[in-house]
């Protein structure tokens, strides 16, 4: 496993199992930008901040989410994740079901960008995977 492969996996394990968001983002670049192209208001944040914004509202409306995820890597400074979630509505108490990839690049072994596909196929062929 290469190192960056490790320190993505010790990052999601520290935000979704141990609850440690901050510590699971600390090794973003300081220009990092986090990519949601289908969020029209602000589709990029920017460094640690932004993407800590992004989480709380991203987390505020679920409750009880559990998080699962592959690692993929797609070439040197790549990784795909594909990730899983489940939970239900904070307000509605509806189950919500998520899957989605996200394409991480990596500059120097810091995480530089990450791209979020809601399409599984067509973050693996942004990845080159496929």
């Amino acid at each position: 496993m290469s190192d960056i492969l490790r320190n993505l996996e010790r990052g999601y394990t520290l935000i979704w199992r141990e609850g440690r968001l901050e510590d699971g983002l600390r090794g973003l670049d300081e220009d990092f930008e986090w990519v949601v192209p289908y969020i029209p208001e602000d589709p990029v944040r920017h460094g640690l901040e932004g993407v800590l914004e992004f989480f709380r509202d991203w987390m505020e409306p679920f409750r009880g989410l559990e998080v699962d995820w592959e690692l993929h890597e797609a070439g040197p400074d790549q990784v795909l994740a594909v990730i899983e979630m489940h939970g239900t509505g904070r307000e509605s108490g509806a189950p919500v079901e998520m899957r989605f990839g996200q394409l991480w690049t990596f500059r120097g072994g810091r995480a530089a960008r990450m791209v979020m596909y809601n399409d599984i196929d067509e973050a693996r062929r942004a990845a080159g995977l496929e």
